[in-house]
This record gives structure tokens, C-alpha cells and sequence, in this order.
């Protein structure tokens, strides 16, 4: 890669605000983010670095809300779990009783609609005859 500006020179960076290849005689300004070419791009480096490290800050601290979100429900739903698990033993026999009682009463229900829609379904149709005179 050459210089921009001497094209007989070899780059030996680029400026790390616009990405222009640079020889050393180039090289207007050199701050703690690298090497520049001039002051401009000096000063839009060092807002770059201020911002992406707002940004990363912002990150982290989004990050460890997450993180506080999620154990919070784990133990929620732990403690939840824990009280059903110790409601359960202590209840079995009305809890499987009950449990019993309305899956009998489900299923129940369920065999009554499936009667009563096969009652209410003609016997005869248009098409179940037509489908009979192909057969035929």
C-alpha cells in the first residue's frame, strides 16, 4: 500500500479516523487511539473513543440488569414451584381427587359433544349419493 499524497512512498500506517494510508512523513498526529493525519481527524478520534465508550458502559450495565432480571425469576418461579410441590404433598389425596373428579367430568363433556354432533349430521347428503352412483 502507498501514501496518498507521495505515491513513490510505502504506507507504513493509516490514519485511524479516515482509513488513509499514510508514510511517516504524513503522519500530522499520533494520540492514545493511534496515528492521525491531521488535527480534524485527531479530534473526530478522540469523540469516536468517547462515545463507543458511553456505548460499551451503556452496554454493560444493560447487560447486568438482564442478568438481574433473570435470577430474580428464576427464584420466583423456584419458590413458586417449591410451594406447589409442598402444597401438593400435603393435599394429595384432595388434589387427586379433584383432579380425578374433572377430567371424569371432561371427559364427560367431551363424549356429549362428539354425540351430539354426530346426531346433528345428515344421514343422506347430495354428495355422499353421488359419491355411491361412481362407485356403482
Amino acid at each position: 500500500m502507498v501514501c496518498l499524497k507521495h505515491p513513490d512512498r510505502e504506507a507504513v500506517t493509516v490514519c485511524a479516523a479516515c482509513r488513509k494510508p499514510l508514510c511517516a512523513e504524513c503522519v500530522a498526529e499520533s494520540g492514545e487511539n493511534g496515528t492521525y493525519c491531521s488535527a480534524e481527524c485527531l479530534e473526530r478520534g478522540t469523540l469516536s473513543g468517547i462515545r463507543a465508550a458511553g456505548v460499551i458502559s451503556s452496554a454493560d450495565r444493560v447487560d447486568r440488569n438482564a442478568r438481574k432480571r433473570f435470577w430474580l425469576w428464576f427464584i420466583l418461579l423456584l419458590l413458586i414451584g417449591g410451594g406447589v410441590w409442598f402444597f401438593y404433598h400435603k393435599n394429595q389425596k384432595t388434589v387427586d381427587k379433584w383432579v380425578s373428579d374433572k377430567g371424569s367430568s371432561i371427559r364427560k363433556s367431551a363424549d356429549k359433544a362428539i354425540r351430539e354432533g354426530k346426531d346433528r349430521m345428515p344421514k343422506d347428503s347430495k354428495y355422499k349419493r353421488e359419491r355411491e352412483q361412481l362407485v356403482k
